[in-house]
């Protein structure tokens, strides 16, 4: 008897974990997460904490190894480079094809870039990942000021983060007030004045201009639109 294709999931954020666990509620269809970001789910909200020394790595994870064997959910660590939907297929970074069922394409995102000149150098990031992490603690050290793009939930995070560890950051928020499609202008002040009030050089009404490198090719200033 030929044996059943898996259900693939590609990615092991909350969406793919959330529909992985769904399916096995109502399925035990052979079911496969791929992902290369890390072995396990972890909770990406709580990255902030293990930067700030609140946390420990291990206490983002939720469930124990042991979970996923018991639920016949298999992992694979490897990097999906292309998809076949006519013969249900997909393409691995190391050669490999594998046959699925159903695909689910949870893999998450990645930060935005506006074509800003020197968007590529060293020290440019965003926070999305556990690798985004360890390359914010590999630069930490030789940080003493740094700059935050985007007055979304990550750029606030990144500003708390920095800002814990003594390092001078410019906060650049390009709307006329802080989440000004969320809250009324009285709350959004509310928050701009505890954010200057913790030292953070909030800037409003701002657009990033140009990354400027140094002769290593790594960020050693912006230029603001004023």
């Amino acid at each position: 008897m030929k044996s059943q294709s898996p259900i693939i999931i590609i990615g092991n954020g909350i969406a793919g974990i959330t529909a992985a666990r769904n399916i096995r509620k109502n399925s035990q269809c052979p079911l496969l997460v791929i992902s290369k970001e890390s072995d396990y789910f972890f909770s990406r909200t709580a990255l902030m904490y293990v930067y700030m020394g609140h946390l420990k790595w291990e206490h983002l994870i939720p469930y124990e190894n042991s979970f996923w064997k018991k639920n016949k959910i298999d992992l694979l660590s490897a990097t999906v480079t292309g998809i076949s939907p006519s013969d249900h297929k997909i393409s691995l970074q190391n050669g490999q094809h594998l046959t699925y069922s159903k695909l689910i394409i949870a893999s998450g995102s990645t930060p935005n870039k506006f074509g800003w000149p020197g968007q590529d150098l060293e020290a440019v990031q965003g926070l999305y990942t556990k690798q985004d992490l360890e390359t914010l603690e590999q630069w930490s050290p030789s940080i003493t000021h740094a700059t935050v793009v985007g007055g979304g939930l990550i750029g606030i995070e990144l500003a708390e983060m920095l800002h814990s560890r003594g390092k001078k950051v410019s906060f650049l928020v390009r709307e006329s007030s802080f989440w000004g499609n969320v809250l009324t202008v009285e709350e959004g002040k509310l928050i701009e004045r505890h954010i200057l009030a913790h030292g953070i050089d909030l800037r409003l009404n701002t657009n990033l201009q140009t990354i400027i490198g140094d002769a290593n090719k790594r960020v050693k200033g912006v230029t603001p639109d004023h």
